[in-house]
């Protein structure tokens, strides 16, 4: 079978240190009230900012994409019964974060679903019953190596989970990977691997094969977002 091919916009930013109140205050002002609410309940600043600047690469993203009728998407925002944010009518897009990465994947009218992760070590035996081929990263590969394998092998199938829209309803065990495709409920993935940080594994999954791909850094800490900034 043969699939015609798509195109994706990914931002990411770092989140590592805490932004000024001012600079807070200013972000929070170009969200939407009700999901400035959800952004201020959490009580750890790196949970409140991680989640607020996957919200301002969004709108950067959407802008971006198209200047007319970008505010009345990111307004429009929904969430789904499974707990997945979307924008009826599309664009489709897929936010992660983790440690002081966050990235935004969008794309015009396909699924999408991004994961990131930082490398670090693990013990193999939490994660067997869910990860199957963990034993055999750790049995046949030197620790750092294996380490690598580990995450590589989760961002794959958290991009795929998040790009169906369930989140862990779906086992991650029921995700099988072949090279740069996944099958789960019978449905093939493409997945790419995005290099973003070499202490991080991320990987995007998508409906159809990759044709093309950006990738913006945006700096966020130190002010540089503006709305009339494309």
């Amino acid at each position: 079978m043969e699939f015609s091919e798509i195109s994706v916009q990914i931002y990411f930013a770092r989140y590592g240190h805490s932004i000024s109140d001012r600079l807070l205050h200013e972000y929070l002002e170009m969200i939407p009230a009700k999901i400035r609410v959800s952004i201020e309940r959490y009580q750890r600043w790196q949970d409140r900012q991680a989640t607020l600047f996957g919200k301002l690469l969004l709108l950067k993203a959407l802008q971006t994409q198209s200047q007319a009728t970008y505010l009345n998407k990111f307004h429009s925002m929904k969430v789904s019964r499974f707990g997945k944010p979307f924008i009826e009518g599309g664009p489709e897009f897929s936010i992660s974060h983790s440690q002081d990465i966050v990235v935004v994947a969008l794309t015009q009218s396909n699924a999408i679903g991004i994961d990131i992760e930082k490398i670090h070590p693990v013990d193999k035996n939490d994660f067997i019953k869910e990860l199957p081929e963990v034993a055999a990263f750790y049995n046949n590969h030197a620790p750092d190596q294996a380490n690598h394998l580990f995450f590589d092998c989760w961002t794959k199938k958290e991009s795929v989970l998040k790009a169906l829209g369930k989140g862990l309803l779906v086992p991650l065990k029921e995700v099988v990977l072949k090279e740069d495709q996944a099958c789960v409920d019978k449905v093939t993935w493409f997945i790419k691997r995005l290099s973003i940080d070499e202490h991080y594994s991320c990987h995007i999954a998508t409906q159809r094969p990759l044709e093309q791909f950006t990738v913006v850094f945006v700096n966020l800490l130190n002010g540089y977002y503006n709305l009339n900034d494309i």
